[in-house]
């Protein structure tokens, strides 16, 4: 049996090239590792048509060449749309190929994603077990209905749905993702998170987040469950890529790294014990960056903290039920910076209750902040998510709407018309923030003196390139 996995084509598209660089797709490397360790006669092979750039020609040509028996498609909600032309394309070859489709959007909308004709197989949640529950199913002709954590169609076109499927809950059972699968040198971090001139990589050390933020998705993915990798497997999985794959600089996708503060200074310790000379950048909450915890983590390599401030009013903090208070943006950078470590700010536009008076409060936060590099993103109401339901109940969403206007970063007009600020303005106050924050005499000033590598010179120009493709 063939299988292959497909990361949907996106900018081309729909997207804004450059915004989020290339991150390779963890979940399909986690979920083809999984795969072939309990399966290993079955023939694996993985097209990243992001990465690569594929139009749905040169999509259509390279399934034809490998003709798998089934397909696999991870779905994000703004690329839902791209996804249905490549499934359209894939029956077009041949109905007998079977499509399986997984992801954020299937897991809030089953029941919308499995009655499209051309999909034949939802993976809700968690997705490595019951993938390979799956294709074993399929293969040796067993009851579907005894495979949890799916949605697929009857013989007579009813919607099925099966139990739902457990969170794992020891994520070192998992194998390290099948890197050995993707070329690796097509990805590549965008210049706000590029620490070094190293080979680059991505990786998980747990999954979830105790809080419930309303717009985001790990709420209802990971079902506000947080579940830690051991740390040996962590930094097992670091060697590995280090001396098996090259990679020296790596990006930590965790909602929050620095929830456990004594595992996180273990994992430190470990790089540390292991003498991997390696440079990170993770994400954390202002309220969870104990000093002690700041510098192992800058002795075991860590050149850039991520903030999500989102915002810079109390009223849409306490909207989005972010629980964190306002004042402790400000205190948070001047900690990072104190030890030595590089800051980087997220902020949110067009949240439950924004106006124009609270961005200007977030675009003065951010220059008053002033990190390293910052991002204004359009909040996006994803489906699964009580942004969505509030959005969905209150009429926010505009009548033409599309998916792909769910990209965080873009030139589409987003989904939302919001009380007294249309999607219009929105998009117009978005560009207006980049301008503000990264067109300062002093802030120019500052990184021009700052630079001391070619890395940093190579991120001053790629950031610009994007700003200018931000301000089409």
């Amino acid at each position: 049996m063939k299988v292959m996995f497909v990361n949907p084509p996106f900018t081309d598209y729909a997207g804004l090239k450059g915004h989020g660089g290339t991150a390779l797709p963890l979940n399909l490397a986690y979920i083809a590792a999984y795969l072939r360790e309990q399966s290993p006669h079955i023939e694996i092979t993985i097209l990243d048509c992001e990465a690569l750039g594929m139009s749905y020609g040169q999509i259509e040509n390279e399934v034809r060449t490998i003709c798998p028996d089934i397909v696999a498609i991870t779905v994000p909600t703004p690329a839902y749309s791209q996804v249905l032309e490549v499934v359209k394309i894939i029956k077009k070859i041949d109905t007998q190929i079977i499509v399986v489709v997984g992801g954020p959007h299937p897991t809030a909308l089953p029941d919308d994603t499995i009655i499209e004709p051309n999909i034949d197989f939802a993976v809700i949640g968690e997705g490595e077990i019951t993938f390979y529950e799956l294709i074993n199913a399929i293969e040796n002709k067993l009851d579907l209905a005894e495979v949890k954590g799916i949605v697929y169609k009857s013989e007579n076109g009813k919607i099925l749905h099966t139990v739902p499927r457990p969170l794992i809950n020891e994520l070192d059972v998992l194998p390290f993702p099948a890197r050995d699968l993707f070329n690796l040198d097509l990805y590549q971090p965008p210049p706000t998170k590029r620490m070094s001139n190293e080979k680059p990589g991505n990786m998980i050390t747990s999954r979830g987040c105790p809080y419930q933020c309303t717009y985001c998705i790990a709420s209802f993915m990971w079902r506000r469950k947080v579940r830690f990798r051991s740390v040996k497997n962590v930094v097992d999985e670091i060697e590995l890529c280090v001396k098996e794959f090259g990679l020296k600089e790596f990006n930590f996708h965790d909602e929050l790294f620095t929830l456990n503060s004594k595992r996180t200074i273990a994992i430190c310790e470990e790089i540390k014990q292991r003498h991997l000379d390696i440079a990170w950048v993770c994400m954390v909450r202002v309220d969870y960056i104990p000093k002690n915890v700041l510098e192992e983590m800058k002795s075991a390599g860590c050149k850039k903290i991520m903030f999500g401030f989102e915002s810079g009013s109390q009223m849409i903090l306490d909207n989005m039920k972010k629980k964190v208070a306002l004042e402790k943006a400000e205190e948070a950078v001047k900690t990072v910076k104190k030890i030595g470590i590089k800051t980087a700010g997220n902020f949110m536009f067009g949240n439950i209750g924004e106006t124009e008076e609270t961005i200007r409060h977030s675009i003065d936060l951010a220059k008053k902040l002033n990190t390293d590099t910052c991002a204004f993103f359009i909040a996006s109401p994803y489906p699964g998510t009580e942004f969505y339901e509030i959005a969905k109940r209150e009429g926010y969403f505009r009548s033409n709407f599309e998916w792909k206007d769910f990209c965080l970063v873009s030139n589409n007009l987003p989904p939302l018309n919001l009380p007294g600020l249309p999607a219009t303005r929105l998009l117009k106050l978005q560009k207006q923030a980049f301008r503000e924050y990264y067109i300062r005499f002093g802030y120019i000033w500052e990184k021009l003196k700052g630079i001391r590598n070619w890395v940093e010179i190579k991120n001053i120009i790629n950031g610009v390139i994007l700003l200018l493709r931000i301000e089409k």
